[in-house]
């Protein structure tokens, strides 16, 4: 056994409790069951740029093969005697988890278009009711979707997309029973509660009502199709097909609601086409022409557009144009670039408009009166953390005349509060808090900010987050989360799937790695397609910061990442295994070659300026240098656990399965390497309040279990 008989935060009689526990149950675990599954060596030959790759394990890739099936529950199976032996620590853990799960959580009521709205949980349920108040929260609740009942008889119930029809009469919701991405839109009468409409099938969760109520345009992969509610989908009308594969396309309403946008985009470039919504059998019109490079989003309020674009602002601006003539020769500049603070997102009102900013590895948002651009000072809490208008379901503004701001706040050891802030009278008022404010003791915690020198010489940020009770003189045992990539900044939150982690001795750190946009536009630029390999030499070079700087014990120091952040996880692995005990790596993208070359796979096509495209043979060969997969060698990794989910359309199982049977084959040390995968689930794992759970009470319990 690796668990240690003091780990900092626990107690010397829990300590040797736990430890009496696992020495019972360690003698029940047969040695026969702790043999590890091998794949059977079955070699494909890739012929690429006139050199051949050989690929042993890509039959995994046979999704409905019965070999396969049993591979991935003989891996499951192995895995789950492995972790037989710390069965006692991940119940507890577990139990620490489940109260903190939200039980009766809710978000606060918005208003939109003559109702207030809330999701709200109900005691006991793993789902949430979705109810509504007619003008007055006094009034009574109408229940629009009750998911627990509707998710009852299902094994997986993702609940995509809802939104209210402009006459308030029907609730349309797109449903992902598999965890593929693939929805089922229905319809149903709110009066009622009766399904006026079911047909629409294996489409995406992305749809919009017209003003008549009766039609419905939704979008399957690159196409757009009008719907009359109520008819048979064989008479849906294709409205528009995008022909280039590296553009996505999705559809949304402007504030105004007098407009149904349809936005085409691909990681660099996009093109915004309008509709009337009381015209839905016009054509869209093109607001501005697609130019490479250049990237805008759109909103409607009065008699003009409002857009965000990086056309001559890298890090973005907010433009105006006339509803009459909205091309970019005519956009007026509202709200100009600040370098290095990446415009991330906007709200506006009829009066006023909010920004959120990305800068310094934190969010903070800035507010202004349209009359004259006089900027209103917003409360902000923490220094670390984020102040945002976007980014969480409960933050909704819907209202366009409305006077009150809702924001968020929340840091690193701040959970989350929202608030509704009055422009005009400068009144806060606290709407939500987390519940974690009730159990949460935030003088035991405390939060630093470090830095670490990359090796081109470049500053990355480092939050650091530990229990100052508990945190070791000489360096504790930690944990290192990363991602660094699509421009999604890893910002600096509250850790509550961690805290089990930090009670327990363990520092968190948070490596804002290039990649994300922490700090602008050029951090992002900094760690995509020829720069990527700076995203994981980031992440060494943190690590080693933490160790220097005496937050990290280095015999104890693990690193987690999730689908992108997998990639990371399986390149500093090969790169530097003598610095991790161990690695955890969740849905992880890292046969990046051989799934780049697959169009047929979603999104795939859409991330070649991402990572590159493998038929032209200078990304090829980048791609191919850093490739986790590709890179497996014959040396001692860190102990590994790898998850994934049968149903993952985004990172196919295939990929986390075929390189655990390669680190198997090739590894020459004797340190665990186990694949966890759910076979009902997909990219982002079961479905419900309490899905997350038991993942994370294993993963917790796993790393303890390894401390020396």
């Amino acid at each position: 056994m690796l668990l240690p008989t003091l780990v900092a935060g626990l107690t010397p009689g829990l300590a040797q409790e736990i430890q009496g526990k696992l020495d019972a149950l360690s003698p029940a675990v047969s040695t026969s069951l702790l043999k590890a599954p091998i794949a059977k060596i079955k070699p494909k030959v890739f012929t690429e740029h006139g050199r051949q790759r050989v690929d042993n394990y890509d039959w995994l890739r046979e999704r409905d093969s019965p070999e396969v099936l049993a591979y991935l529950e003989g891996e499951n199976a192995y895995a789950d005697a492995r972790l037989a032996v710390i069965k006692p620590l991940i119940e507890e853990i577990r139990a620490e988890l489940t109260p903190r799960a939200k039980a009766t959580d809710f978000n606060p009521p918005f208003f939109d278009n003559g109702y207030y709205y809330q999701r709200r949980f109900v005691q006991g349920s793993e789902y949430q009711v979705i109810v509504r108040h007619k003008g007055t929260l006094a009034s009574p609740a109408e229940v629009l979707l009750d998911v627990p009942a509707l998710a009852a008889k299902h094994a997986q119930f993702h609940l995509g997309k809802w939104a209210v029809s402009p006459n308030n009469a029907y609730v349309g919701y797109a449903v992902d029973f598999t965890g593929d991405q693939s929805h089922r839109i229905f319809v149903r009468s709110i009066a009622t509660g009766r399904t006026v409409d079911d047909g629409i099938k294996d489409v995406d969760a992305d749809f919009v009502f017209a003003a008549d109520a009766k039609t419905l345009f939704y979008t399957v992969s690159n196409q757009i199709w009008r719907h009359t509610i109520g008819r048979k989908p064989t008479t849906d009308v294709l409205v528009y097909e995008e022909h280039d594969d590296t553009f996505e396309i999705t559809l949304s309403q402007t504030k105004s609601r007098k407009f149904i946008l349809l936005t085409i985009k691909s990681e660099q470039t996009t093109e915004v086409r309008y509709l009337a919504a009381d015209r839905p059998l016009d054509k869209f019109k093109v607001l501005e022409p697609r130019r490479p490079g250049v990237r805008y989003s759109v909103d409607h309020l009065g008699d003009r557009f409002f857009i965000h674009t990086n056309l001559r602002a890298p890090d973005f601006r907010i433009v105006t144009a006339s509803q009459a003539a909205p091309k970019a020769a005519n956009w007026r500049e509202l709200v100009p670039e600040r370098r290095g603070r990446l415009l991330a997102n906007f709200e506006v009102f009829d009066k006023y408009v909010v920004i959120d900013e990305e800068h310094d590895a934190i969010k903070s948002m800035r507010a202004f009166r349209l009359a004259d651009m006089s900027e209103i000072p917003v409360p902000r809490s923490a220094e670390l953390g984020v102040t945002a208008v976007g980014g969480l379901a409960g933050v909704v503004n819907r209202n366009p005349s409305s006077t009150v701001l809702r924001y968020r706040t929340v840091g690193p050891i701040e959970p989350e509060t929202i608030y509704d802030f009055d422009m005009e009278s400068g009144a806060l008022t606290t709407l939500k808090q987390d519940p974690a404010t009730q159990w949460f003791k935030q003088d035991l915690y405390d939060v630093e900010r470090i830095t670490a020198s990359a090796p081109d010489g470049e500053q990355i940020p480092v939050t650091v987050v530990y229990r100052k009770d508990r945190r070791r003189p000489a360096g504790s045992p930690i944990l290192i989360e990363g991602y660094g990539a699509y421009c999604i900044s890893q910002l600096p939150i509250f850790p509550a799937a961690w805290l089990s982690l930090i009670d327990r001795g363990f520092v968190y750190a948070i490596a804002h790695v290039r990649g994300g946009c922490e700090m602008g536009q050029r951090w992002y630029d900094q760690g995509r397609m020829f720069n990527k390999r700076n995203t994981f030499t980031d992440f060494i070079a943190a690590t080693e910061a933490l160790i220097s700087q005496g937050y990290a014990d280095a015999r104890n120091v693990f690193a987690y990442g999730a689908s992108a952040g997998g990639l990371l996880m399986g390149t500093i692995a090969n790169l530097r295994p003598d610095l991790y005990a161990g690695i955890i790596a969740d849905v992880p993208f890292v046969d990046v070659v051989t799934t780049m070359s697959d169009p047929t796979i979603p999104l795939t096509t859409l991330e070649y300026e991402e990572w590159g495209n493998p038929a032209i043979k200078e990304q090829y060969e980048y791609m191919l240098s850093y490739s986790p997969y590709d890179n497996v060698a014959a040396q001692a990794y860190p102990g590994m656990f790898v998850t994934t989910g049968l149903n993952d359309s985004q990172v196919l199982y295939a990929e986390p399965a075929k390189w655990v049977a390669r680190l198997r084959a090739t590894k020459t040390d004797g340190n665990d390497l186990l694949l966890k995968t759910n076979m009902s689930a997909g990219h982002s794992g079961p479905s419900g309040r309490l899905g997350s759970v038991e993942a994370s009470a294993r993963a917790m319990a796993w790393m303890i279990s390894r401390v020396r």
